[in-house]
């Protein structure tokens, strides 16, 4: 019997240390997502902020399991707070755990703090936002999700309430109808938006 010596070159994704293409190849199955929560005054309604909260860690935790880097951002009429994008879940449940209801609304900054984030990543990019109320500068909201569309950036939307989730809709890349959240289904709403995500196969 003959046996052939054969040079193999092929990724090295079974090596350890792992091969040079390893994360290429995570990034098919994955990607980045930053969840953005709003925290505008009136979500200090009853269990509003208790409850997304809750349904913020699902999707984060979710999320990480699906292969994603994930972020988090407290919005309002401008950034309040926010996490880099991380395979640790822990920073943005933190901060999400963290959050208190104060401001108006105005998702433009937010919008644009999540392009300059995603902007060098590759996979899957998201932007996932729920909210209680309005865009805040409509028109002005429109034309940064024309912009993040371009860029091939996917933003999902869902809203407290038929009226808020048909104006988030608007910024929405899905063409399906607008997640809507009850007032007590606030946490399943939120963590809803996670089959938005690509899952691994």
């Amino acid at each position: 019997m003959k046996w052939l010596k054969r040079t193999y070159d092929a990724a090295g994704l079974t090596q350890y240390p792992v091969g040079p293409h390893l994360e290429a190849v995570q990034a098919q199955f994955g990607g980045s997502v930053i969840l953005c929560l709003d925290v505008s005054g009136s979500m200090a309604m009853g269990s509003h902020l208790t409850q997304a909260a809750r349904g913020c860690e699902v999707f984060v935790r979710e999320a990480v399991e699906s292969g994603y880097s994930v972020g988090g951002v407290l919005w309002h009429h401008d950034v309040e707070r926010a996490t880099e994008l991380s395979r640790d879940p822990d920073p943005a449940i933190r901060l999400f755990h963290g959050a208190v209801a104060n401001g108006g609304n105005n998702i433009v900054p937010t919008l644009r703090l999540c392009e300059a984030a995603l902007a060098d990543k590759s996979g899957d990019r998201v932007i996932a936002i729920f909210g209680d109320g309005d865009l805040g500068d409509a028109a002005a909201a429109a034309k940064e999700a024309e912009r993040l569309t371009a860029a091939g950036i996917r933003v999902l939307t869902c809203g407290l309430g038929g009226s808020s989730a048909e104006q988030l809709g608007a910024i929405s890349s899905e063409s399906t109808a607008p997640r809507v959240a009850t007032t007590d289904g606030i946490a399943q709403a939120i963590a809803g938006m996670t089959s938005g995500l690509r899952r691994r196969r």
